[in-house]
């Protein structure tokens, strides 16, 4: 594993060396970068099931050790196989960044991004793991900079605010757990014996440290301001699994305390919240890059739910439901990595097509960019959880985890079941509108602004590639889901070894298949027996009530779910606005919608920190005597805690 980490390290290096040649150092740090995470997929997918250890070489102050389980191979596996497919298709996507950034350092900046996510998977000890954790922030951060334009930096700063305030609770959970261990090395961490109290505590310290890298509610507002402002690629591993490399240390350190059956109920009810009100924002929202970025919250509430039925059944000894939930949520944790670096990437296709992320201004699209279009219907359809696509199949999982334990025996356990079954019940609703709403209103129809959509054509070959990769993935695990849940489990018994209960045959996706084609086939043959008119369709344009028929009379996509709105008008802020100049003008409608926790909950804080910023600013005045009297000062109030306290 230390040859890939290098690897990596020099393919970051020697794209920073060609500085003075952009374009020959993007074809080779994209070209190394999928070069090495191919050969890195395949490296930790044939090791899955080894214990790999690698001791850093030289004197450090906390000699880090790397480790890699079967639970951190796979991880692993799942962060080299989207780094593979997003820098198959930046090796000519970051061509379109030429102008606003050296392409020497985009390059570099991606090779680092993809290490340090490795290496943080693979830390075992306290020290090197924040440290790494914190870089790997720094270089999203750097990369959200690459597209800089307007609000680059206000979205940087909140995307670093939240991180740190993730990176806080982590720390103090990291560092409580190394005391009661004795020891800051993590395979030391199982010798802890904690109470419920403090175990509770540290549990929702861990939530919050890595829920809100994640994108957990109430944490998830910077996902769309993040994910909006940075490059497609860079969006598609950030999203696809840099929230994965969190959910993995969630997964890996929450196992480490008493199990509880109140970590179980937790879970269930942040990921019921994540699933709702992230689908609520993604269908509501005008910029489809947006709305996907919403939906990473509604998607990591999904995962959570199968967690928190895992955790339900470690707590109260239930094996088989510990089974079934964990693989519900790995499984879930494989589909979203898949699909949604899909969705990011070719959001970068339509955007680098369109020059713009606002649906109102799109259409008939399919027209121009054919290929792209139907691998954007794949990609929707796996992220609405129809059959037999990947998104169906682990949603599937998921929902037999929450039904088995809803029929457990508990008043409160079955409350937290059933509200689990209705948010994820509700969500997949949802996700359908939603999703239905950004393809038809990008690629079906016509184009609401033709100029937009004027140049549009179909990208290269080479960016097409890793696209359809994704795509098979997203069938191919669907169909043969029995055979990917067998694989999970291998790795599930491998956390929780008192397990020896198996799930297979939960369901059959050929049959599925088969019936879908049957109910495909019946109505024709039923128009066949009933002697339909088989005469040559009239093609004319829509009626308008006797009015010529004009592009902008299709239905928008503020109007398809406008009636959403205003049932969800006390949970959606928007404001909406007509223009019009007279009575034979134009009228220009205008939609915005407000995050309500954004506005209620985060605002109100920065408020508050400014004015007080503002306040302690008199300290800061510029005379060298009174910043010497300051020191003077610490120095005492050292000394005096040091002389009484220590």
């Amino acid at each position: 594993m230390q040859t890939i980490y290098t690897l990596f390290l020099l393919a970051s290096l020697l794209s920073l060396l060609l500085y003075k040649k952009p374009l020959l150092a993007q074809k080779v740090g994209f070209g190394l970068a999928s070069v090495i995470s191919l050969y890195a997929a395949i490296f930790f997918f044939s090791n899955l099931h080894d214990t790999l250890l690698w001791k850093l070489p030289g004197s450090f102050i906390s000699a880090p050790l790397f480790r890699l389980d079967s639970l951190g191979m796979f991880f692993s596996f799942l962060v080299s196989l989207v780094a593979f497919a997003v820098s198959l298709f930046s090796f000519d996507y970051a061509k379109f960044y030429e102008n606003k950034a050296n392409l020497a350092v985009f390059a570099s900046l991606f090779n680092a991004f993809i290490l340090s996510m490795l290496l943080v998977i693979a830390s075992d000890n306290v020290f090197s793991f924040m440290l790494l954790w914190e870089v790997m922030t720094l270089i999203s951060a750097l990369l959200i900079l690459i597209n800089d334009g307007k609000d680059a930096g206000k979205n940087v700063m909140i995307y670093l605010g939240i991180a740190q305030i993730g990176a806080f609770c982590l720390m103090v959970a990291l560092l409580i757990m190394a005391s009661f261990a004795g020891s800051f090395e993590f395979s030391k961490f199982a010798e802890m014996e904690i109470g419920f109290g403090m175990s509770l505590t540290l549990f929702v310290l861990l939530l919050i440290g890595l829920g809100s890298k994640a994108g957990m509610f109430p944490f998830h507002v910077w996902l769309p301001l993040a994910y909006c402002q940075c490059p497609s690629n860079a969006s598609a591993l950030m999203s696809g699994v840099m929230i994965k490399v969190a959910l993995f240390a969630f997964i890996k350190f929450s196992l480490l305390l008493p199990s509880l059956v109140q970590f179980g109920y937790i879970l269930l009810f942040v990921g019921a919240l994540s699933c709702v009100f992230g689908i609520i924002y993604a269908l509501v929202s005008n910029d489809y890059k947006a709305a996907i970025a919403y939906s990473s919250c509604e998607n990591v509430g999904i995962i959570f739910l199968g967690l928190g039925g895992a955790f339900y059944g470690l707590g109260t000894n239930s094996p088989t439901i510990a089974l079934l939930g964990f693989v519900a949520g790995f499984f879930h944790i494989l589909n979203h990595a898949v699909f949604k670096s899909l969705l990011f990437m070719l959001s970068g296709n339509v955007y680098t097509a369109t020059q713009t992320r606002n649906m109102d201004l799109l259409g008939g699209l399919h027209k121009k960019m054919p290929i792209t279009s139907i691998i954007f219907f794949v990609a929707v359809v796996a992220i609405c959880a129809l059959p037999p696509l990947n998104g169906f199949a682990s949603e599937w999982v998921v929902y037999k985890t929450m039904v088995m334990g809803g029929i457990h025996e508990g008043v409160v356990s079955r409350f937290f079941f059933t509200l689990a079954i209705i948010a994820l019940s509700i969500t997949g609703a949802m996700a359908i509108m939603a999703f239905s709403k950004v393809y038809g209103a990008i690629f079906l129809g016509v184009a609401r602004d033709t100029q937009k959509i004027e140049d549009a054509k179909e990208v290269s070959f080479i960016r097409l590639l890793p696209l359809g990769l994704l795509a098979s993935l997203c069938v191919g695990i669907g169909v043969f889901m029995n055979d990917v849940i067998g694989m999970l489990s291998k790795i599930v018994f491998t956390l929780i070894p008192q397990t020896t209960t198996s799930i297979q045959g939960l369901i059959s996706m050929p049959i599925i298949i088969m019936v879908m084609l049957l109910c495909a086939i019946i109505p024709f043959v039923l128009l066949y027996l009933l002697k339909a008119n088989h005469k040559e369709a009239r093609i004319t344009d829509p009626w308008a009530c006797g009015f010529l028929y004009n592009k902008n009379m299709q239905i928008g996509s503020n109007a398809f779910t406008g009636d959403i709105k205003k049932a969800l008008s006390f949970i959606l802020k928007y404001e909406s606005e007509v223009k019009i100049d007279g009575y034979f003008s134009k009228a220009v409608y205008t939609h915005k919608t407000h995050d309500l926790f954004w506005e209620k909950l985060y605002v109100p804080v920065i408020d508050f920190i400014m004015v007080v910023a503002d306040k302690i600013g008199i300290f800061q005045n510029g005379r060298t005597n009174l910043y010497a009297g300051y020191i003077l000062i610490y120095l005492c109030l050292i000394l005096m805690f040091g002389y009484y306290y220590l």
